[in-house]
């Protein structure tokens, strides 16, 4: 409740303040996503959390605690009404100001507001785990629906049978360009607005400004017409959200992921909003890593880096061409990508008169303005791991020059990180052997080293590791700090997309049933993005 609620008065804070900063849809954009990510996965918790003891308290933390619940009271104000909700929890902060109050205590002063019964819609918002995912069907023979009306079907995405009372906005848009936006509370399987539809009309879009809690789907036609259009919508808000609808059609398996990222590699370049940007690029980055097969990756990288790389020199703002670089570094594999990434870390990359040149040294009397900051030490290693990590010819040598002159504490830490991806059999024993058994080094440089350790690049020497990093897990809930079992799920399984990896997964949970049942929850939340991986590829590679 209290987390909640900070995140929640934050952003209701930032609306009032700097309108500007369009509160809702960063709400969405940072928010959202990352409670979606949680909830829709086998893993997910309720909001409301039994804990046997102190020692499990550390499991309970992540998207839940901090973005479920602020999403959950922003879909109560509008279900109840801003009014009646903010009536509500001024008497609730008025009577409990010297107590300790249980969150059915806010609950009450929402029945006293609205004078309504809602133990039954509270008890399912924060004692029942999971989300349901919405879908429309308009004017659609196979579908049971009146003539010219627009249904919209739940289905819990768990399959456990909850149905969630959920209000949101359905914005029409007409075929004359004229829009509608009718208010529907989703309380059945099946929920009817009585908006009247034509065949011809543009698009509905389900959850517009992003009231409701849930996986809105979009219908065929409308999936259609956004994917040819999106670039034109000149609302921020809305615009964000279609790009977001599209990425649920593809982790749902309903959109192929290359019609996605080539849609990305069309619209990025002119993309104006810094935020709708990193949002996109996180989206490819996934698609690159988890959902394209080989082919088509190696088919579209070459577009997408030099689309990067342009926007990384020529981008308006200092905050977009960061946001560029740094998808650059995630998707970059070419030749002439890790050339320009050594140019980067030797910073012979400049700007000069708005074209983009190598220099060798100082030119008299000429204006150069860096494309980037100055890079900071973490940046430097970062560029290195990635060579590394695509066994480039360089990165030692580089390294070793490097080293020369970062000498702090965390130089140290992001060296011993950067060698971490370096694809050998050999290598990769080292580290593990590192992280599980070598007592002299610290949390904080394990963290850092298994991420490039089990880049994707490398799942076939790191899939032996699986296995055994998840046999770890008791051992690290013991003597770990908060969030380092979260990070390690995230590096071994993250690290992993084939069905086989999927397979050792789902047989370590069979073998170890009396595995800890916060430990089980964070496995199933982390293992779904190779159920995804594996259930996409299978649908779309041909």
């Amino acid at each position: 409740l209290k987390e909640g609620f900070a995140e929640f008065m934050a952003y209701k804070t930032l609306e009032k303040v700097m309108p500007e900063a369009n509160a809702w849809k960063a709400f969405y954009e940072r928010n959202k996503q990352l409670a979606y990510l949680t909830d829709s996965t086998k893993g997910t918790t309720p909001i409301y959390q039994e804990i046997a003891n102190l020692s499990s308290a550390k499991s309970a933390y992540g998207n839940i605690v901090y973005r479920k619940a602020p999403s959950f009271l922003r879909q109560a104000e509008f279900y109840l009404g801003e009014k009646e909700f903010q009536i509500a929890v001024r008497s609730f902060l008025k009577k409990n100001e010297f107590k300790n109050a249980e969150w059915m205590d806010l609950v009450k002063e929402f029945e006293t507001a609205t004078k309504k019964d809602l133990k039954d819609w509270a008890e399912t918002w924060v004692t029942k785990r999971g989300i349901s995912k919405f879908f429309q069907a308009v004017n659609s023979p196979t579908a049971t629906i009146t003539h010219n009306n627009i249904r919209v079907f739940q289905r819990d995405i768990l399959r456990e049978n909850t149905l969630r009372q959920v209000k949101s906005k359905v914005l029409i848009v007409l075929k004359n360009n004229s829009t509608q936006v009718v208010d529907v509370i989703h309380t059945d399987k099946l929920t009817g607005t009585g908006v009247a539809l034509n065949v011809d009309d543009k698009f509905t879009f389900p959850n517009y400004q992003d009231y409701g809690y849930g996986i809105f789907l979009l219908d065929e036609k409308s999936r259609k017409y956004i994917l040819a259009n999106v670039q034109n919508e000149k609302d921020d808000f809305l615009r964000s959200m279609m790009y977001g609808s599209l990425w649920d059609s593809v982790r749902e398996a309903e959109l192929d992921p290359k019609d996605f990222v080539e849609l990305a590699i069309k619209n990025v370049g002119t993309e104006k909003d810094e935020m709708i940007v990193s949002a996109i690029l996180s989206r490819v980055n996934t698609a690159f890593t988890y959902y394209l097969d080989d082919k088509t990756r190696n088919e579209l990288s070459p577009k997408l880096e030099n689309v990067l790389f342009e926007r990384m020199k020529n981008a308006e703002t200092l905050g977009q061409r960061i946001t560029f670089y740094r998808a650059f570094l995630n998707v970059a594999n070419s030749l002439a990508a890790r050339k320009s990434l050594k140019d980067i870390l030797k910073g012979e990359q400049y700007v000069v008169a708005g074209t983009f040149q190598k220099i060798s040294g100082p030119v008299k009397g000429a204006a150069f303005v860096p494309s980037l900051p100055e890079l900071k030490t973490k940046d430097k290693f970062d560029i290195l791991a990635k060579l590394f990590i695509l066994n480039d010819k360089d990165a030692e040598n580089l390294l070793a020059e490097l080293v020369k002159t970062e000498m702090s504490d965390d130089a140290k830490r992001y060296a011993y990180a950067a060698r971490a991806g370096i694809a050998t059999a050999e290598n990769k024993a080292k580290y593990f052997n590192d992280f599980v058994a070598n007592k002299e080094i610290s949390e904080s440089w394990i963290e850092s080293g298994f991420i490039p350790f089990n880049s994707t690049k490398h799942s076939d020497l790191t899939l032996p590791y699986l296995e055994k990093a998840l046999a770890e897990l008791p051992n690290l809930k013991r003597n770990r700090k908060i969030f380092f079992v979260n990070g390690w799920l995230s590096a071994f399984i993250g690290g992993q997309k084939s069905e086989q990896a999927l397979g050792i997964v789902n047989k370590f949970l069979a073998d170890n049933p009396n595995l800890d049942k916060d430990l089980r929850l964070k496995i199933l939340e982390n293992v779904d993005v190779i159920e995804r991986a594996v259930k996409i590829r299978g649908k779309f590679t041909k």
